[in-house]
């Protein structure tokens, strides 16, 4: 009877244990959580003033953007017209 009672006491301190265990990493998993959709909603509101920001052109905004798309363009300009070659040859084949 001995026995069953060591391993009754073992059993209750082992679910204490994880009872404590589960009480202290909780919060901290809640918080990882919650940051994880917290950076959704960042992402949200960024898009949603990105798109406010582009709804009224000032002249300022134009020029802005015109320069953006123009620097783009210049960089990836001989990029695509190589590759418009490759496949040219390719089809050619």
């Amino acid at each position: 009877m001995d026995f069953y009672k060591k391993i009754l006491f073992i059993f209750i301190v082992l679910i204490f244990t994880f009872a404590i265990i589960i009480k202290l990493v909780e919060p901290v998993l809640e918080r990882q959580i919650s940051n994880i959709f917290a950076d959704k909603k960042l992402s949200k509101k960024l898009t949603s003033e990105l798109v406010k920001s582009t709804e009224e052109f000032t002249p300022e905004k134009k020029e802005f953007y015109k320069n953006i798309i123009k620097k783009i363009y210049i960089k990836w300009k001989p990029l695509i017209d190589e590759s418009i070659k490759e496949a040219d040859q390719e089809l050619n084949k």
